[in-house]
């Protein structure tokens, strides 16, 4: 472990001049570990943001969250942390959209980060596939279905960067539906924060076989991707699946009047 003193030394050198202070403004940082070469934190910040976690890393307890645990095995090693400016000159608003953006990159990219959030407004503005972000932003009402169909709530495991087979996954299981739906539903919906993320045909259903659904009566179904209703991708439910619905059943299709009668 590195003793104080050479923590002090450290940290002395690593000082940033007030008038670079000044020109720097608002800015993004990274921390790499210079024994691989990996980045394991993104933050941003201002003055001597960047330098502030090699200080806090020796003060107690608090090291032992991951980012810090990080800091003391490199310096342990008899190493220092790579302190990176990503970019400079910023205002606030456009340092947090772009430590947002950069942390998204290393999500994309299967690049695990020491922070403990994704950045600010990543959940509404950040990291999404094509389809999720078309659908965050225009999405119209669902059209009339004459088909029966059933609709099932797969927001518990959704993220918007899912590729086709993850919703798909997602979408098919399991849910508590009876024998009269087992029967006559020929399509599924899954349904994310009240908009339509795929739409399958169903060939057959299946009981769970896994251990947390004993006893539960829940069942899946193998089916495929319905191109005849990929229109409906991407519009809406959302007055007829609020909140606390997990499930809808139309098994005399659906269409707009029964939005109407559902919604009130």
């Amino acid at each position: 472990m590195v003793s104080s003193a050479a923590r002090g030394e450290a940290a002395r050198s690593m000082q940033i001049p007030h008038e670079v202070a000044e020109r720097l403004r608002f800015y993004v940082y990274a921390l790499r570990d210079p024994r691989d070469g990996r980045v394991f934190y993104v933050g941003k910040g201002k003055g001597a943001r960047i330098n502030s976690h090699v200080i806090e890393a020796g003060k107690g307890p608090s090291s032992e969250r991951a980012k810090l645990r990080t800091i003391n095995e490199i310096e342990g090693s008899g190493h220092q942390v790579d302190l990176l400016f990503l970019r400079t000159e910023l205002n606030e608003a456009e340092s947090l959209a772009v430590e947002q953006a950069v942390i998204d990159a290393f999500r994309a990219d299967g690049h695990s980060l020491t922070n403990l959030v994704k950045g600010h407004d990543s959940g509404r503005l950040g990291l999404a596939a094509l389809p999720a972000v078309v659908a965050r932003y225009g999405a119209a009402p669902c059209p009339t279905i004459a088909q029966p169909v059933i609709m099932v709530k797969m927001q518990r495991g959704w993220r918007a960067d899912m590729n086709p087979k993850q919703i798909y996954d997602n979408t098919r299981g399991h849910w508590k539906v009876g024998a009269e739906v087992r029967t006559r539903a020929l399509y599924c919906l899954g349904i994310a924060f009240g908009v339509v993320r795929g739409a399958y045909r169903i060939d057959d259903w299946f009981p769970s076989q896994m251990e947390r659904d004993a006893g539960q009566k829940r069942w899946g179904f193998n089916g495929a991707e319905a191109i005849e209703l990929e229109h409906v991708v991407g519009t809406h439910v959302r007055d007829v699946f609020p909140n606390q619905v997990m499930y809808r059943k139309f098994l005399e299709g659906y269409w707009p009047a029964q939005r109407q009668q559902l919604a009130q």
